[in-house]
């Protein structure tokens, strides 16, 4: 929750937190934001005090922050402090820390058990991108607390063209708060994971069943494979079918030879 000063602070900006919506196509969220930004007595304040969520997450996360700086070692300053873009300044955000030793924003997140990890980081990762450019990071990173579980570091990382897709959508919102013409809504466009982490499968045990057949079956797969290309060399060219020992060739009528078991 935002305290009175961080509010003043916010006033007549965008925020970074509002990334997401905006990137998701949150129609409402889009509208609000913009009445509150220009003054619309149609705004409305969003009441979050009775939300179970948001409450746990404002509860939490602190808590979160002091654990990980303990587990690692590494100081998380900046909590809650304000930084302005360096090119934008309408743009800006709140960091729930900023690690000097890495250089690295955090932003904590607590979830639900049941939401998966690759989608909170495509969902936060607009607020990440603002975050970072505001602060003159070199890094973000999102630190998820899921279930209650002991909070954990997910490093964000992003293509060129999407940062440039989220400053896009950020410029022309805030065309529509300079001209106070409501804003054009647009199709979401979430993050596309960036495949840069490994995962040891170990104790999966769906992963253990599939790697055992796999293993077992791969010399087997290779046979197949040989048999099958000898057995279409050998076709006459004037075959329509060919059998014996108990499979069938066909030719179609495109010329493509296909083989199944004949048990004619």
């Amino acid at each position: 929750m935002l305290s009175p000063d961080q509010v003043k602070n916010r006033e007549y900006k965008i925020g970074a937190s509002f990334l997401p919506a905006l990137m998701s196509g949150n129609d409402d969220r889009i509208l609000n934001e913009w009445q509150r930004i220009v003054g619309d007595p149609s705004y409305v304040k969003e009441d979050l005090s009775d939300v179970w969520a948001v409450q746990l997450g404002s509860f939490l996360e602190p808590f979160a922050l002091d654990w990980h700086e303990k587990k690692t070692g590494l100081t998380i300053q900046a909590r809650g402090e304000w930084f302005t873009h360096p090119q934008r300044p309408h743009m800006g955000c709140h960091l729930d820390g900023y690690r000097p030793g890495d250089d690295v924003v955090i932003d904590c997140k607590v979830v639900g058990q049941w939401r998966k990890l690759d989608e909170i980081v495509s969902y936060y990762t607009p607020q990440m991108i603002a975050q970072r450019a505001c602060a003159n990071a070199a890094s973000a990173a999102l630190l998820v607390v899921q279930g209650g579980a002991e909070p954990i570091e997910v490093p964000v990382t992003w293509e060129p063209s999407y940062e440039a897709l989220v400053w896009q959508r950020v410029d022309e919102f805030w065309k529509c708060v300079e001209d106070l013409t409501p804003p054009v809504f647009r199709e979401a466009a979430s993050a596309p994971i960036v495949p840069v982490k490994t995962y040891d499968m170990t104790g999966n045990n769906e992963w253990a069943s599939n790697a055992v057949t796999w293993i077992t079956t791969r010399q087997a797969y290779k046979d197949n494979e040989a048999a099958t290309k000898a057995l279409k060399s050998i076709i006459p060219a004037d075959a329509i079918k060919c059998v014996g020992h108990g499979i069938a060739v066909s030719r179609s009528k495109s010329g493509a030879l296909s083989i199944r078991e004949n048990r004619e």
